[in-house]
């Protein structure tokens, strides 16, 4: 029986990290107005290039998001033959120690740090806008000197949320940890470092229905 919930988990988180990424994908040669305003981005670190110009960017284990680094991959080769256009960064590649890591231009890296901005707040990075129709709100907390979010609180209706409670816990909670993770990692934080705390509320009462933090262990 455990092993079954691991299982449907571990699909549910599959089936929503999938959603939100596929609004990553093309997002790269659209506009994004809001991406500077106050309720944007902040953070303005920007690492140094190596000696072909890229940017490398290297995301722990931890925020693979229950897929290997070589399903990434292969994933982004296949996306990328129909947007290639309007891809967000040069390369994903798979490391040999299980990590993945992001080639970028100096320009394309404050791009893909805004798309995981907003993902990790729930939100399609071009319109900005709440992607899940049973979320009524979804705002950082915990903002650091850096503009750095370490906690999001995710306030729902709470009838649609326990009507399939694994797959919409893992939308709200999981899902957008990774996206918030990997915007850390953006941010400068080590991949040894990143974490995430996200409430879930109910929109209507305000009670606490649950809270987690990320990365978990042991699972």
């Amino acid at each position: 029986m455990k092993e079954k919930r691991r299982y449907q988990k571990g699909t549910a988180l599959a089936l929503s990290l999938l959603l939100l990424l596929s609004s990553l994908a093309g997002c790269g040669g659209k506009p994004q107005e809001d991406a500077s305003s106050a309720d944007g981005p902040t953070n303005t670190f920007t690492p140094p290039v190596n000696e072909d110009g890229q940017i490398v960017i290297t995301m722990p284990k931890t925020l693979l998001g229950g897929k290997t680094a070589e399903e990434l991959e292969a994933e982004d080769k296949e996306q990328r033959s129909t947007v290639a256009n309007q891809a967000v960064y040069n390369a994903l590649l798979a490391n040999e120690d299980g990590t993945f890591s992001y080639y970028l231009t100096t320009e394309q890296y404050p791009k893909l740090k805004a798309a995981y901005y907003w993902l990790g707040c729930l939100r399609d990075p071009v319109t900005t806008e709440i992607s899940q129709e049973f979320v009524t709100a979804a705002d950082y907390t915990d903002l650091d000197e850096n503009g750095v979010p370490w906690g999001l609180t995710v306030s729902v209706d709470a009838e649609t949320y326990h009507s399939v409670e694994i797959w919409y816990s893992a939308v709200v909670t999981v899902a957008p940890a990774v996206m918030l993770g990997r915007y850390q990692v953006l941010c400068g934080v080590s991949g040894d470092e990143w974490a995430v705390h996200v409430t879930v509320k109910d929109a209507d009462s305000g009670e606490v229905i649950s809270e987690h933090d990320f990365p978990t262990r042991g699972e």
